[in-house]
């Protein structure tokens, strides 16, 4: 009898220390991801207007994971104790995913997913967040969710250049400008 309870002891032992380091080891950031970006080059974008002609101009993926980190970078501090550490952006038309690496407490690293959408609502784009998971588990967004984001995209503009619409094609954001008077 004694040897039954001292295997359902050691039992239950490996079951409670054994669980939450599974659940640790299954949540940790498998990729180091960071919040570094780049600004994006004005002139550059200038020069591809006189280029092609056209009153427009597209942001890449790149240019676009660069805007959304600027703006993540800004708010890395999340609900319920959540600090954001990187991330890595994927555009998708108007739909953007986020591979993020979190830290809860500032102990336990988390990798997750966040959908994204963003739209345009002259002169603003906004980043709404959609829904978030961890390992293919979706969270509530009672437990994690972010407010929407807003920019303003002429203001990576020069003066005199206003945007006229915004267009999200599959890997990228078409920008099509007017002359301001």
């Amino acid at each position: 009898m004694l040897r039954k309870r001292f295997i359902f002891i050691l039992i239950l032992l490996v079951i409670l220390i054994g669980a939450p380091m599974f659940i640790i080891w299954q949540v940790k950031p498998t990729e180091a991801l960071n919040l570094d970006y780049k600004e994006i080059s004005i002139p550059s974008k200038i020069a591809e207007i006189v280029k092609s002609r056209k009153l427009e101009v597209q942001l890449t993926e790149q240019d676009i994971n660069d805007l959304v980190k600027k703006q993540l970078a800004e708010h890395q501090v999340l609900p319920h104790d959540f600090r954001l550490e990187g991330a890595k952006l994927t555009l998708n038309g108007s739909n953007l995913e986020a591979d993020l690496n979190l830290r809860w407490h500032d102990k336990l690293p988390i990798s997750a997913k966040m959908m994204f959408t963003l739209a345009y609502h002259s002169p603003n784009m906004s980043i709404q967040h959609v829904s978030t998971s961890v390992k293919g588990t979706k969270i509530p967004s009672e437990w994690l969710h972010l407010d929407p984001i807003v920019f303003s995209i002429e203001d990576h503009l020069p003066l005199l250049i206003g945007v006229k619409n915004v267009v999200f094609e599959e890997k990228a954001v078409v920008v099509q400008l007017k002359a301001l008077r």
